[in-house]
């Protein structure tokens, strides 16, 4: 069990310093990140499910929109994949070394493309597992999204590693405390809540990066427990063995 409030008061303490980068990661990671093209997909078939319904210009063939959402369907889909997720996976690598004291560049959020086979497949293959295990049901899937949610950091900790092994990893890391984990997420509900009625600007300037910084504490909790409980092995992870 990790505590979340002495989590989250280190991740304040931390965010007194440098506050503006992480801003500036959080903003390239909504602008850039695997999530980015689905979006505005998501935004795309609202728009048609509705404006194009009301037929305001009837005199308007609006049958080309067909392919155009499909274009934007299938580049959401590959960008995702080999681009956004690896951007994704760098900025979460960004915020474990800001967690940790270090002021690192902005351009380390594109770090992955150093291991690009690595954080590709493991981008696909979580995506494919979680995919899978939700169609049980959809709560073993989001309990699944919380048994890989630490292989993110393990892969930019440890970019030798490959992506089914930082994803056992995780599994391992996270045996026990998919409950804290959701609960975690759960105690952000406020803030979230305050960023949708400032229109999203508080998010911007705050709450991302509090959230960012706050979940790479986790990893370190996580990974620490797993270490000291012998759940884990440190040469596991690449590191010297302790004796």
């Amino acid at each position: 069990m990790f505590s979340r409030e002495y989590i989250k008061s280190l991740a304040r303490q931390r965010m007194s310093g440098g506050l503006g980068t992480a801003i500036v990661v959080c903003i390239l990671l909504s602008l850039m990140g695997g999530n980015t093209f689905t979006g505005f997909y998501n935004f795309s078939i609202r728009f048609k499910e509705t404006d194009l319904n009301l037929n305001f210009f009837p005199e308007i063939d609006y049958s080309f929109m067909i392919p155009v959402l499909l274009a934007i369907t299938v580049f959401g889909i590959v960008y995702g994949i080999l681009v956004g997720n690896v951007i994704t996976i760098g900025c979460k690598g960004w915020f474990l070394r800001y967690w940790r004291g270090q002021e690192p560049p902005i351009g380390d959020i594109f770090s992955g493309f150093k291991s690009y086979t690595a954080f590709v497949s493991l981008g696909l293959l979580r995506g494919i597992y979680v995919f899978l295990w939700s169609l049980l049901f959809i709560i073993p899937g989001i309990v699944m999204s919380y048994a890989y949610s630490m292989a993110d950091y393990i892969l930019c900790e440890y970019p030798h590693l490959s992506a089914s092994q930082a994803l056992d990893l995780s599994k391992r890391i996270t045996n026990g405390f998919k409950g804290e984990l959701f609960l975690f997420e759960l105690s952000f509900l406020g803030w979230y809540l305050l960023s949708l009625f400032t229109c999203g600007i508080l998010g911007i300037v705050y709450v991302n990066p509090y959230v960012c910084t706050s979940h790479a504490g986790v990893y370190e909790a996580l990974k620490f427990s797993a270490l000291q409980r012998g759940v884990m092995r440190p040469e596991e992870f690449g590191m010297a063995p302790q004796y």
